[in-house]
């Protein structure tokens, strides 16, 4: 059955609410297996379609955008120009599926691989035969060939992309790439060691994954002295796990530092185990927590900027018990009744330091509905050149986004507490701050003690 283009939409929102509603109790286990797979299936057609749906919506603005050019611009403007249009239709897309722009920039990447280059493996998609994310490794994999070495690619992993697990379809893709065009491998790994890079992300129960990415050398060198120094270590009769030592010994090593592992195990907290600022670091904390929680023991949690929310214990723990050899700064905000900072001057042009902290500890990651990505800009949401104010009227963007806001059809209107997203379609997403700690009103707790 073919349908018309104008009902595709409604057609699928009814799907997702038959699906919502169906339930697969009273199955037996053969039918529970099939609706499983099914479902599976049903997964990777949808992803084939949003990719062709982004590819098209792609097309559609880059025709719009050279319509409306002038006939006499220059190729370097013209350039610059259409990908400053791909970068809106990437962010387009974020929004669409809810997730961060550089998540939607991949997504846009693939569409554009799927119908270009690697014809065989969007059939796979389309027939449920692959996932989504089988099909973005091999992308990945193959994206350093040329055209026509990606669609050999495509042609020699067509018999594999229903057999092969997800690394072992990447690591066909890796050694079919490097086959074709072994001069272009060199080449890539030569530009992968100027990406190294050190991350931090945040993991559950307040802990963080630091990552490294690294040559194979270095990274085999490191983990290869963390192991030494865990064999040395086990000899003496350490009680600590083996991850627990080579874990303690990088922080060791990084910081030239002793890792504490223990504080007053009579504190009001239960944080005997916890952690505190390696001696003689330099540190400052954006730590918001409400009064109530630093100074009347209080439970509200706690929020480290660059991090989230922390219990209370915690950060008590990382004031009280910090060592005298290091600095520790804390700053902390006050918010008026409605969760909001008076700016002094609210005609000036740039965001003072102090103000632009304010919004990195208010906002804490990109306002940009669903973008995960660290505050790299303090931004006006009614732009400066159209008056807009500094007071209540600031927001922490990071820096793709800040770009894509000034493109042509997007718009910002709002405050800082509550804003709303504007895009090229007339699509809109309402974007507000995450909320700050709130302690309980005191009469309550007042009340309960009595």
């Amino acid at each position: 059955m073919t349908l018309s283009p104008s009902v595709i939409p409604a057609v699928v929102a009814a799907w997702v609410e038959q699906l919502a509603a169906t339930a697969p109790s009273g199955m037996d286990d053969h039918a529970l297996v099939e609706l499983i797979t099914a479902v599976e299936r049903l997964k990777a057609a949808g992803a084939a379609l949003q990719a062709r749906a982004t590819t098209c919506l792609l097309d559609q603005q880059l025709t719009a955008s050279d319509r409306s050019a002038s006939a006499n611009e220059p190729g370097d403007a013209a350039k610059r120009r259409r990908v400053a249009v791909r970068r809106s239709v990437g962010a387009q897309v974020a929004l669409a599926r809810r997730v961060s722009p550089a998540q939607g920039g991949r997504h846009l990447g693939l569409a554009l691989s799927l119908r270009d280059e690697l014809p065989r493996l969007a059939s796979a998609l389309r027939r449920g035969e692959v996932s989504e994310w089988k099909a973005t490794l091999v992308a990945r994999e193959t994206a350093c060939l040329t055209r026509t070495d990606q669609r050999q690619a495509d042609e020699q992993l067509a018999d594999s992309y229903v057999g092969l697990g997800d690394r072992a379809l990447a690591a066909e893709a890796t050694r079919i790439a490097y086959r074709l065009d072994p001069k272009q491998a060199v080449a890539r790994n030569a530009k992968a060691h100027h990406d190294r890079r050190v991350n931090l992300r945040t993991a559950p129960d307040c802990m963080t994954y630091l990552t490294a990415l690294l040559p194979v050398v270095q990274g085999v060198s490191v983990i290869a002295a963390l192991q030494r120094h865990a064999d040395t270590v086990f000899a003496t009769g350490d009680e600590r796990g083996r991850g627990q030592v080579m874990a303690d010994e990088l922080v060791a090593r990084v910081t030239a530092g002793t890792v504490t592992e223990s504080g007053d195990p009579d504190a009001e907290d239960d944080v005997s185990e916890l952690p505190t600022v390696p001696a003689g670091v330099d540190l400052t904390i954006n730590l918001v927590m409400t009064d109530r929680t630093l100074l009347d023991g209080d439970t509200e949690p706690a929020v480290i900027v660059g991090h989230g929310p922390v219990p209370a214990g915690l950060a008590r723990h990382l004031i009280r018990e910090a060592p005298e050899s290091s600095r520790v700064f804390i700053r902390r905000l006050f918010t008026d009744p409605n969760g909001q900072v008076s700016q002094a001057d609210p005609r000036r042009r740039r965001f003072g330091h102090l103000d632009r902290q304010f919004l990195i500890a208010r906002d804490q990651t990109c306002r940009t509905p669903w973008c995960d990505a660290p505050i790299r800009h303090a931004d006006h949401i009614q732009p400066h050149t159209d008056q807009g104010p500094t007071t209540d009227n600031g927001q922490g963007l990071c820096a793709r986004c800040n770009l894509t806001k000034d493109h042509d059809g997007w718009h910002t209107t709002g405050s800082a507490a509550a804003a709303v997203v504007t895009t090229p379609t007339g699509h809109t997403y309402a974007s507000a701050p995450p909320p700050p700690p709130r302690s309980r009103p005191w009469h309550t707790v007042i009340s309960r003690l009595q």
